[in-house]
């Protein structure tokens, strides 16, 4: 009948079968000779597991024992049994230079206080298994034939090496050798976590990298080590592949980087300093362009919020005056019905000699010259937004940066020049506005340079109302020019200069009207920014009726 010794030397408990034939002593299948070499046959322990595991665990902790050795193979799946019911074994080590089986794998799979197991070899798929499901430390001893420099560079000797291996340098040139190990080894390794070169070459990166991506593996890191290699020469070459993978090196989070020598970091600890000056500049440039940009994004925000909320007032004395107007004058009812107070949508019902300007602006002056004394008169420009009452400010300047209501606004307002008066007009009364993205004040007058625009007739009409009268003028020129001052004359100092001036604006005009104008003509200049502040737009026309 088998017998099998456990043994304890130090911190570890040696199993093994025992050979001797003849025992002086038999008792119940178990001879014991000290706690420190016990004997069980192999019948006991079947039947008896729990108190054999009982007895030795007690042994165990007294004599401290964490490791347990298996000699021969035959005993394994029994002993691992009995060390399932220990848990103070950390550690097994089977010695015999067998494959481990499934059945034994499924014993060390179920141990939930191993950490640790040596063996002569385990199938790759098993091993695996064991990886996944238990983070087991796994030393096999069964090495590789046929090593290669890659292989013999970081003492990659077993599978287990492999499987395990953190971090790899590639230090020698390869062969065909070298490249299909590193490739092998790439498929096989599940913690890769460094990859460093001390020698360099392009088609052993490229593969690396390649398979990298390939396996999608993550979270690596590769150094180029400035000791050994000449970064200055493959820096650009490193760089273009960042820039291409970009995305793949994000996903993967894969870095590169290159680890200086302390010799090249006191020699270039100068250029170093300038660069990071430099960079420090760049950054401040960076986050004051933004905080410029967030700060210019808010006021536009805040600057339309005032402009929309001027025009709803507006809108609403509009309102307010045509529903006064309509009660005391029933006539307007039989021909008008108003629908949007701040654009053109007024329906004509039936057609009178009261112009739809009388309804809508005379009547409301008194109520905007309470808001803005400055107010002289409203302009519109059909199928544009430009539908405004006009201001008359000290100087060209003040309406600017405010609004209808005087109050601070980059965006401005819409403005007669100083200059000119709506009591008596110049031969050139001229009107400003900023030309805005949001399409508010003139933003909308570069319509006026699309040959569907002005080939429209009804669109060569402007309506410029003052306090005084209602005045319409026929557009004649329309044009872009360099910033000059040449077209804003308000007065002339006879009627050939005037008629100078009327010849050189016609010729600029993109698009000839086929208007006659003459000395005794009156004319209306709109005038705003185009391309920046480079150029300006601008559109003449006369006078045709007061």
């Amino acid at each position: 009948m088998d017998k099998i010794l456990f043994k304890i030397s130090k911190n570890n408990l040696s199993v093994s079968t025992f050979k001797k034939d003849n025992l002086e002593e038999d008792l119940n299948n178990t001879n014991i000779i000290n706690t420190k070499e016990v004997y069980f046959s192999s019948d006991y322990i079947k039947e008896n597991l729990e108190l054999v595991s009982s007895f030795l665990n007690v042994v165990i902790i007294k004599q401290n024992v964490s490791k347990a050795t298996i000699k021969d193979f035959s005993i394994v799946p029994s002993i691992l049994d009995i060390i399932a019911l220990i848990p103070s074994i950390k550690e097994i080590c089977i010695k015999p230079d067998k494959i481990i089986t499934y059945e034994i794998f499924l014993k060390l799979l179920d141990n939930k206080n191993i950490t640790k197991i040596e063996a002569f070899d385990i199938p790759p798929y098993l091993l695996e298994r064991l990886d996944v499901n238990r983070k087991l430390d796994v030393i096999l001893r069964c090495e590789i034939l046929f090593v290669s420099n890659f292989m013999e560079s970081n003492n990659l000797l077993t599978y287990s090496d492999i499987y395990y291996k953190k971090s790899i340098i590639i230090n020698k040139k390869f062969d065909k050798n070298d490249l299909n190990d590193l490739i092998t080894f790439l498929s096989i390794n599940k913690y890769l976590k460094t990859i460093e070169f001390t020698y360099y070459d392009k088609d052993i990166f490229k593969a690396l990298t390649d398979k990298l991506f390939e396996l999608d593996i993550t979270n690596i890191k590769i150094i180029f080590n400035e000791e050994f290699i000449n970064v200055n020469s493959i820096f650009k070459e490193i760089n273009t592949f960042k820039e291409k993978n970009e995305n793949k090196l994000k996903r993967n989070n894969i870095t590169l980087k290159i680890n200086y020598s302390e010799t090249y970091k006191r020699n270039n600890i100068f250029k170093q300093l300038n660069l990071n000056f430099v960079k420090g500049i760049l950054v401040t440039i960076i986050i004051a362009v933004s905080l410029m940009m967030s700060i210019n994004i808010y006021r536009n925000f805040r600057d339309n919020k005032k402009e929309e909320n001027i025009m709803s007032d507006i809108d609403n004395i509009l309102n307010k005056e045509i529903i006064a107007k309509n009660n005391e004058d029933s006539s307007i009812n039989n021909y008008v019905e108003y629908i949007s107070p701040n654009s053109s949508d007024i329906k004509i019902i039936n057609a009178t000699t009261t112009t739809i300007y009388d309804i809508k602006y005379k009547m409301i002056f008194e109520e905007l010259l309470g808001i803005n004394p400055d107010t002289v008169g409203w302009l519109k420009v059909n199928n544009t937004n430009i539908d405004y009452p006009v201001v008359l400010g000290k100087d060209n300047d003040y309406y600017l940066k405010r609004d209808f209501y005087k109050n601070s606004n980059r965006h401005g307002w819409v403005f007669l020049d100083y200059r000119n008066s709506v009591d008596h007009l110049s031969r050139n009364s001229i009107i400003y506005a900023h030309n805005l993205a949001n399409q508010k004040m003139f933003g909308t007058l570069r319509y006026v340079l699309n040959s569907s625009w002005y080939k429209k007739a009804s669109n060569q009409i402007i309506t410029f109302n003052s306090i005084n009268e209602n005045m319409k003028f026929q557009i004649f020129s329309i044009y872009k020019v360099p910033v000059t001052s040449d077209y804003l004359l308000t007065d002339f100092p006879s009627n050939e200069a005037y008629l100078d001036f009327i010849k050189m604006i016609k010729g600029r005009s993109i698009y000839d009207f086929n208007i006659e104008v003459d000395e005794n003509d009156k004319i209306l200049t709109l005038s705003t920014c185009s391309n920046g502040h480079d150029q300006r737009l601008v559109v003449h026309a006369k006078l045709i009726t007061e």
